[in-house]
């Protein structure tokens, strides 16, 4: 039995091998201590190492639970099973897809395609799941995207969601998995949902690439909303990169987060000022300037590099949208009138949106936001290992 389950084994994860398979770490902010498992589409088989435990299928629910021993606790239909070390879910077929709900803490059920993998990591589970680069990036798009949008815009995010994959691959090898499913790496909050213009345009983009001027896989940041100027890196990371400079983009200047509000305590703000940069507030001149901040360009620095406080210290601090506001005092607030959502450096999401509603092709939309960078088709063939 086990020489068959082995074999069959072997024979499921080498006809499900596609191009090339990635490993996401999905939940991976979250503290995991139970899940369960809702096959939604075609049957799944659970295997633990290379033994097969159960056949699944859609009217079968699947709960799994961390043990005290370090290993997970298997229930099928409310009957426990056993004990494993850890488990493997392999779809049949390819277009298979289940449900995957934490119940522990409670959160909202996800869909997902591919294969998973259970384990037990120091007392909560960790889920990774291992699927196709190309089916991954459908549910990046739609996850970054929305629904709605234009092909030639679905177009652009595929090849630099797609190019951000394969750069950064190696982001999480130290905890076992490729990329995470947040905006760490990229927001993959589930499958495509049917989505005919996602499916054709990472289709129409497959292997293709933005590369630098030396011919390497580009960084390809990008951000919700720039306000109307992108950001330069060193603002935000405190580190230059190659290309990527700040320059105008009224693109996005009227869409729905180019701007915003927020009303902050004036004694929170001085005290942050003060306590952190030992900013002089008791000053008349230094309050004047602290209290008609404005920025008529990005800046780096609250008011002048002088007093060392960068903004971006501000936008953590207060959990702002951006970077990019200004500010006066209205009684016993701070009011702060901000544009963007994001760090804005790299392509403008809203500002694609428009450039693709407005008749530009997915060539020139990326040219715009990365200039001095060139699109080329590279062979997606090496596999990633199933563990």
């Amino acid at each position: 039995m086990k020489c068959f389950s082995l074999i069959f084994y072997f024979f499921l994860v080498c006809s499900s091998l596609q191009a090339q398979q990635f490993r996401i770490g999905l939940f991976n902010s979250q503290k995991l201590n139970a899940l369960k498992f809702s096959p939604k589409n075609g049957n799944y088989y659970i295997f633990s190492d290379t033994i097969l435990v159960h056949k699944v299928n859609t009217q079968d629910v699947i709960d799994i639970n961390p043990s005290s021993n370090g290993n997970i606790e298997l229930n099928l239909n409310g009957k426990h099973v056993d004990f494993y070390p850890f488990v493997s879910f392999v779809a049949e077929k390819n277009e298979n897809f289940l449900e995957v709900k934490v119940t522990k803490p409670n959160l909202k059920p996800r869909l997902y395609e591919g294969d998973f993998k259970v384990v037990n990591k120091k007392g909560y589970l960790e889920l990774v799941n291992e699927i196709d680069l190309e089916q991954y990036l459908e549910g990046v798009v739609e996850s970054e995207s929305g629904p709605g949008q234009k092909t030639e815009y679905y177009k652009v995010q595929a090849t630099i969601s797609r190019t951000y994959a394969l750069k950064y691959k190696n982001k999480h090898e130290s905890a076992g998995f490729n990329l995470c499913d947040g905006t760490h790496c990229q927001a993959y909050l589930h499958k495509r949902n049917q989505s005919s213009l996602i499916d054709s345009a990472v289709k129409f983009t497959r292997s293709i690439v933005l590369l630098d001027s030396s011919g390497e896989l580009s960084s390809t940041f990008f951000h919700a909303n720039c306000g109307g100027q992108t950001c330069e890196p060193d603002q935000v990371w405190n580190e230059k990169i190659v290309g990527f400079k700040s320059f105008r983009d009224t693109f996005c200047i009227h869409t729905k987060q180019a701007n915003w509000m927020k009303k902050i305590p004036v004694n929170e703000w001085f005290s942050f000022l003060e306590d952190k940069y030992r900013f002089p507030t008791w000053d008349s001149v230094s309050y004047q300037m602290a209290t008609n901040f404005i920025q008529s360009e990005r800046k780096a620095f609250y008011i002048n590099p002088f007093f060392g406080i960068p903004l971006r210290d501000i936008r953590d601090a207060f959990k702002l949208k951006s970077t990019y506001f200004n500010c006066k005092i209205e009684g016993d607030f701070m009011v702060l009138t901000g544009k963007g959502f994001g760090h804005g450096v790299g392509l403008c999401q809203e500002g694609a949106m428009n450039m693709s509603k407005y008749g530009f092709r997915f060539e020139q939309i990326i040219s715009f936001y990365y200039p001095n960078r060139m699109l080329a088709e590279i062979p997606i063939s090496f596999s990633f290992p199933r563990r």
